[in-house]
């Protein structure tokens, strides 16, 4: 034990230039850990503002988007559910709006979903503009895409805790 206690300045230097280093390296993570959770409050607001444009132009019915639900599952990274509120519905039933990250010709695009329990899923549309493209990321050339999260769509609901 004495051996570390009587150590020669080389050996000095070089524990305190570790000791920065690691310290800056601790810092910057810490920096960015605290970065990344201000920012989760602005994300959430932001994907509810993209569902509620998508909602705009979804023929079928009027939807406000409402509160965020967190999603307890690994799909957390690519969707988030949100309650949403149905205009005119007197039978109070719940109604969630699911923007999940899903495959197409032009990659990942956001694609909103609503669901309720008695009527089931619906594909609302993309959160994207797809500009002249459009027309090529149709419902028809990834219907077997659609089908699947369709499906999935109560799944990630359900680990939501809401029904």
């Amino acid at each position: 034990m004495r051996k570390f206690v009587n150590l020669d300045t080389k050996s000095k230097k070089i524990i305190k230039n570790f000791l920065v280093f690691f310290g800056m390296v601790f810092g910057m993570i810490v920096v960015l850990i605290i970065f990344s959770l201000s920012a989760r409050n602005s994300w959430r607001a932001g994907l509810a503002v993209e569902i509620q444009n998508v909602l705009d132009s979804y023929p079928y019915g009027q939807y406000t988007v409402g509160t965020n639900l967190p999603v307890n599952s690994t799909l957390s990274t690519s969707s988030a559910v949100y309650e949403l509120i149905k205009k005119d519905d007197r039978k109070n039933e719940k109604y969630y709006g699911v923007i999940v990250r899903i495959p197409s010709m032009l990659g990942p695009l956001p694609a909103v979903f609503i669901y309720s329990e008695n009527n089931g899923v619906f594909f609302a549309g993309y959160a994207v503009d797809n500009g002249k493209a459009s027309a090529t990321v149709g419902k028809r050339i990834s219907s077997g895409i659609l089908k699947y999260w369709e499906n999935m769509v109560p799944k990630i609901v359900a680990n939501t805790g809401a029904e």
